[in-house]
């Protein structure tokens, strides 16, 4: 591919991860990065090595409020790990996300700080069962030991990491999951995540998959005037 000048061909922004900080470098020229999205996720999916979770049970990852001088107004942008697609999922990648003129090189600026954030969810349009998100927060959305709107301190810890790398590896609980919630989410119909989310509280698993920071149930009281009541846990089982 062409050199272009209106872009930084090669940038390093740094992640932190717990304590630690780690380098992310990416370069726009390597001929290999044909789609200049999956570079960044293979990149960022390099923390595989340092989070424990294998790259094959990451499904995507997002960076909400992106560079405010490139990308003003943007409320955030994801992207899937087109490795991480079934067979029947994959999308044409001679027609996928690519173009000359594509602006993914806007998110990040050289030398900018981010910190790392996780979650696990039923990926039905990627992988069919339970992977694993990343999120990558610009600092200056977060303070330490306060929880943001973009940052959760109690959800970014070793020990529920360590959970959800747990729960995304578990094969044998995947396959029984994929079965029972695949079929419901291609339906497409308007109940389709209530009743996923009735079989996934059977396995008991739904309370790991959908926790809400504290500071964002104070933004929902706000709006709404009152909190969502949901019950995570199948009533039933001990």
């Amino acid at each position: 591919m062409a050199k272009r000048p209106d872009y930084p061909h090669k940038i390093t922004f740094k992640v932190k991860h717990l304590d630690e900080y780690h380098d992310i470098v990416l370069d726009w020229d390597v001929d290999k990065y044909r789609y200049k999205s999956q570079q960044i996720f293979d990149q960022v999916g390099a923390l595989e090595s340092i989070t424990g979770v294998p790259s094959r049970y990451t499904s995507s990852f997002y960076i909400p409020r992106p560079d405010e001088v490139n990308l003003a107004d943007t409320l955030g942008v994801s992207y899937n790990n087109l490795k991480a697609f079934t067979p029947d999922l994959k999308p044409e990648l001679d027609k996928y996300d690519y173009r000359q003129d594509d602006t993914s090189w806007r998110i990040f600026r050289d030398g900018e700080r981010y910190r790392l954030t996780y979650w696990a969810y039923y990926s039905h349009r990627v992988s069919k069962r339970i992977s694993m998100g990343y999120g990558l927060v610009n600092e200056i959305y977060v303070t330490d030991g306060v929880c943001s709107q973009d940052f959760c301190q109690y959800q970014c810890t070793e020990s529920r990491l360590k959970m959800l790398q747990d729960l995304v590896s578990n094969d044998e609980l995947n396959a029984k999951i994929t079965p029972l919630v695949q079929p419901i989410m291609e339906t497409f119909e308007y109940t389709r995540y209530a009743e996923a989310s009735k079989i996934l509280r059977e396995f008991n698993v739904e309370q790991f998959l959908c926790l809400t920071c504290v500071e964002q149930r104070r933004e929902v009281i706000q709006q709404n005037g009152h909190e969502r009541q949901d019950d995570l846990y199948e009533r039933t089982r001990g």
